[in-house]
């Protein structure tokens, strides 16, 4: 009898780019706490937020009062 297959699919590799951000201190704490709830890294909480973000934005126009 054969033995069953053990397939690995590839993972293709994103590109990555590193860069510096600076954040207010308490949302570096709020990304903590999640970090610890959820197990992720902060790299991957802030992408993911980010990735949100940006399908999700929108740009209005400044009003006369701004």
């Amino acid at each position: 009898m054969a033995k069953p297959r053990l397939v690995l699919k590839k993972n293709p590799a994103k590109p990555r780019v590193s860069k510096l951000i600076s954040i207010d201190a308490d949302l570096h704490e709020q990304l903590l706490d999640i970090k610890r709830e959820t197990g992720l890294t902060v790299t991957a909480i802030v992408n993911k937020f980010i990735a949100y973000g940006v399908k999700n934005v929108e740009i209005e126009e400044p009003h006369d009062d701004e």
